[in-house]
């Protein structure tokens, strides 16, 4: 009997499996093998570890699923027998994430880096509150660097994960959940336990019926558009873009909103990013607070953005999170929190008169626009009349980033100019038209200030959680150009330009003739060293990084003689000079 009931399932799945094939085949998940970190290095950035555990899994009010979804979730593979949990650490980590202690107050389940376990998760759609698991910034602003046996981690810096990969493994794990019986009833046994009442058991249904439909309404109105023709791949993501499809479209409810997908940036390193003027690589937000707000909109915190009560941004968003988060980033003053990282005695020692040669080039041809080193910047930050950094009423001083034209950095200009133009519809939220600009205002200010109100802060308290940023810039703008921030920790951090087009160091100090644009591979985790970047070599499973695909371009800055512009920064460097900048930009 056992035997004819095998060969019944095994029937059933050969026939499915003729029927569905060209659909599942859209949906398998490709990402490489597990790859096991060797000896993890912990560097000095300024944090305890019970300071790093905060930052890795503080919740930001998003929503991945409910929590105990998560731990129940097979992988979403075809088996009879039924398959490995979707949490288990190992499979996380095929899609770059980083493994994390244990902990019974942060992390009880031992999950990734970036994972976060929320208990009174607020759904503004239904009104409840339940536990799930979002992300968080660490997930993307954590880093890894692996060398020989070593796993060096980088606090802060970019993390080389592949998002879209992950998503796709998700909603395909759910879906194969809830279309498969046996495969839904070890689901529902493992969420509510053994013999679990029939009540239960209908509202777990339904519940996850819910978030399916949702979930595919969105995917199929952004199927429709053609919205994301383009996979940004391991350690990027299109965020701008990303953020206004979630705010303007999915929350709103209006499909014509959502913008295609073309513009993919690197996960910047955020040290020291809380005392700049502007962030985001276009220069665009100077508001902590809505920048932050805005980031947890992008990875699924929830708005209630339609119907008679738009006007009152009913959300899910963590801003006492938030403002953890950002605390544990910034300090009290500049360079007391989050600091850069030094190389690490792991890697091979520094050249100690290449580093000194590569000195004095960097302030000859990098310091007008990236600004002095740190120690400078440090020194006339107390200076009494300060060149770098700018004070406003509160008397905090904040570092004064140069902003490069377009067409003077000549690198791809579709983030800068596809956020500039944008425009969205609000709909019930009652503004017409807007720009992108204006409409990521409206709404992250209208979930920061509906926060201030229940909250019954005073205008100082206001303030401080704005990073006392005191109005006399604007919080949003949209402008064609690309912030040059200060360059330490730089190798910590490729690949290279905005949309990582560039693998390496020594590769970004080059001509147009020593950059060709070629094809390269991202997914390994494997650090060079020497030309300072990750492996870049075709990986199964691995993203392969096209230049010719829009959002992509490596072209600009370039080091050749000629008339500085149309992408040109500097003078043609020797090799030897190539190399000394290395060098040096490996010592800060």
């Amino acid at each position: 009997m056992k035997k004819i009931v095998l060969w019944g399932i095994a029937l059933l799945l050969l026939v499915g499996g003729v029927l569905v094939y060209p659909r599942l085949a859209k949906l398998r998940v490709h990402v490489p093998a597990y790859q096991p970190p060797g000896e993890i290095v912990l560097l000095d950035q300024g944090w305890s570890d019970a300071q790093r555990l905060e930052f890795h899994h503080t919740a930001q009010g998003t929503r991945l699923v409910p929590y105990r979804w998560l731990l129940a979730l097979e992988q979403p593979c075809l088996s009879p027998m039924g398959c490995e949990l979707f949490a288990k650490p190992e499979y996380l980590g095929r899609f770059g994430f980083l493994s994390s202690p244990a902990d019974a107050k942060w992390n009880p389940d031992a999950l990734p880096v970036g994972f976060a376990r929320q208990e009174d998760f607020a759904d503004p759609d239904t009104g409840q509150r339940y536990p799930v698991v979002g992300l968080t910034c660490a997930a993307c602003h954590t880093g890894e660097l692996r060398y020989g046996n070593y796993s060096v981690r980088v606090e802060g810096g970019p993390a080389m994960i592949q998002v879209t990969q992950f998503q796709k493994a998700m909603g395909v794990a759910l879906i194969l959940t809830d279309l498969i019986p046996w495969r839904y009833r070890a689901f529902e046994e493992r969420v509510l336990g053994a013999n679990a009442p029939e009540a239960q058991k209908v509202e777990l249904k339904q519940a996850v019926e819910r978030f399916l439909t949702r979930a595919k309404a969105e995917v199929a109105a952004t199927e429709k558009a053609n919205i994301y023709p383009y996979d940004a791949g391991f350690i990027r993501t299109d965020a701008l873009t990303r953020i206004g499809n979630q705010v303007f479209a999915a929350d709103t409810g209006i499909d014509a909103n959502f913008a295609v997908a073309k513009a993919p940036v690197k996960f910047p390193q955020v040290w020291d990013a809380s005392w700049f003027t502007w962030v985001q690589y276009n220069s665009s937000i100077a508001d902590p607070l809505v920048r932050n707000i805005g980031e947890a909109l992008g990875v699924r915190a929830l708005a209630r953005l339609s119907g008679p009560q738009a006007k009152e941004f009913a959300n899910s968003v963590n801003l006492p999170g938030l403002k953890t988060m950002e605390d544990l980033l910034s300090g009290a003053e500049p360079y007391t929190g989050l600091r850069s990282p030094r190389w690490p005695s792991v890697f091979p020692a520094l050249d100690a008169a290449k580093v000194a040669q590569g000195e004095a080039l960097y302030k000859k041809h990098c310091q007008g626009c990236h600004l002095p080193p740190m120690e400078e910047l440090k020194a006339d930050l107390r200076a009494e009349k300060p060149v770098y950094w700018v004070t406003n009423s509160t008397g905090k001083r904040f570092l004064d980033l140069r902003d490069v034209p377009l067409a003077m950095v000549g690198t791809d200009p579709n983030q800068a100019i596809e956020f500039k133009n944008r425009t969205a519809e609000t709909g019930d939220l009652g503004q017409g038209r807007v720009s992108a600009a204006a409409g990521l205002k409206l709404v992250t200010e209208g979930i920061r200030d509906r926060f201030f109100q229940q909250a019954n802060f005073t205008p100082e308290e206001k303030l401080m959680w704005q990073g006392y940023r005191d109005g006399s810039i604007p919080a949003v703008r949209a402008e064609e150009i690309y912030k040059a921030r200060p360059l330490n920790g730089v190798w910590a951090s490729s690949p290279y330009l905005h949309n990582g087009s560039v693998p390496t160091l020594y590769e970004l100090l080059a001509s147009r003739q020593q950059r060709p644009a070629k094809v390269f591979w991202l997914g390994s985790k494997r650090f060079d060293p020497v030309k300072v970047g990750y492996e870049t070599t075709a990986i199964d499973g691995g993203f392969r990084f096209d230049p010719a695909e829009p959002g992509n371009s490596n072209q600009g800055h370039w080091f050749e003689d000629g008339p500085r512009g149309k992408g040109v920064v500097g003078p043609a460097l020797s090799e030897a000079d190539r190399w000394a900048l290395v060098e040096y930009l490996k010592s800060i």
